[in-house]
């Protein structure tokens, strides 16, 4: 996992929070379950599929430069990507595996945020070279770090208290969490646009009839 300070200036910042709102003030079909289970105040995966203005971003703005220099690849697709307004209750120790329809090896992970980490939780935490253990099934979704086999990694630990503008980049097996605030209440914004890129090369996994189609609902050919 890296963090890249600054990768968006103000102007890009501001695009990104005024398509927030209007995603938020106008929910698509997609969000319903997320916003429903009030885990998150707003969250909807494919969100550029269904709102020209993220589209216009990937196209326009340098976070496919970024992605694609990141991951040594001459091209990047995008897989997936999730709009996330304030996650209520925080997401435990987890990797991802809602990419789409590629395998976590081709994948390259990446967070857009646009607010201040509040202080005492909403910053991402990792484990550091997570993504080369053995012991974690690539389907699992929640992990046990006290699980035998993540004796290396579950104590380095490496925290990012993000600012509006940066970008984090990691490997989808990279284990990490996020805590909420511990009434549920955030006194502050912390928007996100994350998602998965896929790297020049990659092949398509029809991944219909398991949990992985969640990630695809814009249905890739």
């Amino acid at each position: 996992v890296v963090l890249i300070r600054n990768v968006f200036d103000s102007e890009w910042v501001d695009y990104l929070r005024k398509a927030t709102a209007y995603q938020v003030d106008n929910p698509h079909f997609w969000a319903f379950a997320g916003t429903a289970s009030k885990l998150y105040d707003y969250i909807q995966r494919n969100v550029w599929q269904t709102n020209r203005a993220f589209a216009n971003f990937y196209y326009h703005s340098a976070v496919g430069d970024v992605l694609r220099q990141c991951g040594r690849t001459d091209e990047i697709r995008v897989s997936t990507d999730l709009l996330m307004v304030n996650p209520n209750k925080g997401f435990k120790w987890h990797q991802d595996n809602q990419n789409g329809p590629i395998t976590p090896e081709e994948g390259i992970r990446f967070w857009i945020t646009m607010d201040e980490t509040p202080e005492g939780y909403g910053a991402p935490v990792y484990l550091k070279g997570s993504h080369r253990n053995t012991c974690v099934d690539p389907n699992c979704v929640f992990i046990d770090i006290q699980q035998e086999g993540l004796e290396g990694y579950k104590n380095d630990q490496i925290e990012f208290r993000t600012r509006p503008g940066d970008m984090l980049v990691w490997h989808p097996r990279t284990i990490h969490k996020i805590d909420g605030p511990e009434d549920g209440i955030w006194t502050t914004y912390r928007r996100v646009l994350g998602g998965t890129v896929a790297k020049a090369g990659t092949k398509y996994h029809d991944k219909r009839g398991t949990g992985g189609v969640l990630s695809d609902l814009g249905r890739h050919g």
